[in-house]
């Protein structure tokens, strides 16, 4: 399934906890409906790229191929994330 959004929040995890095995998880938004809001970047993807990093990817645009490894488990096979953050102006400023 591809999926595009904006990335939320970012946080690297164990996967299974106390390995040495390291996963990105992202809470995304702006999926559609009936799509998932929380992605795993599994590990031999992060080594593919030093750049992947929870501080690099957070505020911007993505968009991703994920499968559904296990039910609510959204695995990412390919990503791509946009170069600058994704900035919105406070509507109220307008007049």
């Amino acid at each position: 399934m591809r999926v595009r959004g904006i990335v939320q929040s970012a946080e690297l995890a164990e996967d299974p906890g106390g390995s040495d095995r390291v996963e990105m998880i992202l809470w995304v938004q702006g999926v559609g409906r009936d799509q998932p809001r929380r992605l795993v970047i599994p590990f031999e993807l992060l080594l593919q790229d030093s750049s992947l990093d929870p501080e690099n990817v957070c505020g911007h645009g993505f968009q991703a191929e994920v499968d559904e490894a296990e039910p609510g488990r959204w695995i990412i096979r390919e990503v791509g994330f946009a170069s600058g953050r994704v900035l919105r102006g406070d509507s109220e400023e307008e007049s």
